[in-house]
């Protein structure tokens, strides 16, 4: 997709981080932009700081975890632009614990989102934009945690590996029917946003395993710290961009990507034991 004027983009979880500098870069190429996110504060003020900019933007307040919110985020983008080109099924959460502690709310919570965000997206989008036959592109947020799973962090990488499966499965379908679509799949290192205080989010009646994330200040200072040694959310759009001209389906953003999978791919393909990786929870 070279010309981006007038092109509609949808993108989830895009009232901050990376769905907003999608919003940014994609905005300033042309598209029209609709931002989805839980987050009606921060969606309303995105809204106008893009629109500040002279990009033609709207927020829509959506659950991606709910298939009806998804519905009628696509239901509202087709009454106000009539048309969708770009799908950003970029809404991420994560929580932090070991694998047998975590509630089951913690699994379904990050598995609504991470997942079945991107099914919902797919499900709600894709048939419009086979129907109307223009040029277009899905755009799902994986991770390099897609190709390795790190200790404390089980649901989150479990969600991402699902997310890079989806997406292939989806490419190879795509290419299969011969039509104008493209497929991309981002799979970032460790971005500087606020995934890390995903907390903030979860459904009130929910029961996480532990409430160290926001109540343990020594621990919130180690992960602001660790999260803030990311690379920007506008690198991570700009190179989204720029593979979503050339229909790249895998977008790695930083620089050394190929030794971070090959130390953790070649090990498993040579049957070896994987390399231990632990995102530092204490675990007594």
């Amino acid at each position: 997709m070279d010309d981006f004027n007038g092109k509609v983009a949808v993108i989830t979880g895009g009232a901050s981080g990376i769905g907003l500098a999608y919003a940014e870069r994609f905005g300033a190429a042309g598209a029209h932009i609709v931002l989805a996110d839980v987050e009606k504060p921060r969606l309303d003020q995105a809204v106008e700081q893009l629109t500040r900019k002279g990009i033609t933007a709207i927020g829509v307040t959506a659950d991606v975890a709910k298939y009806e919110d998804v519905e009628a985020l696509a239901q509202q983008t087709l009454d106000r632009f009539g048309k969708v080109n770009l799908v950003f099924n970029n809404a991420g959460v994560s929580i932090t614990g070991p694998t047998w502690l975590q509630s089951l709310d913690d699994w379904h919570w990050v598995y609504g989102v991470n997942i079945f965000g991107i099914i919902h997206g797919i499900k709600a989008f894709m048939p419009i934009l086979l129907e109307q036959k223009e040029q277009a592109h899905i755009i799902n947020t994986a991770s390099l945690a897609s190709f390795n799973g790190t200790g404390d962090h089980a649901p989150y990488c479990s969600s991402k590996a699902a997310a890079l499966s989806i997406s292939q499965a989806l490419y190879s379908e795509v290419r299969a029917l011969m039509v104008d679509i493209g497929v991309s799949v981002v799979c970032p290192g460790m971005v500087d946003t606020d995934i890390n205080k995903s907390w903030r989010i979860r459904p009130k009646e929910h029961t996480p395993w532990s409430d160290r994330e926001f109540k343990d200040g020594e621990f919130m200072q180690r992960s602001n710290a660790f999260q803030s040694a990311g690379i920007s959310p506008v690198e991570v759009a700009e190179v989204t961009f720029q593979a979503v001209r050339e229909k790249r389906f895998y977008v790695f953003t930083q620089a050394g990507w190929h030794h971070y999978l090959d130390a953790f791919l070649l090990p498993a393909i040579k049957a070896e034991d994987p390399p231990v990786l632990t995102w530092g929870t204490d675990l007594r």
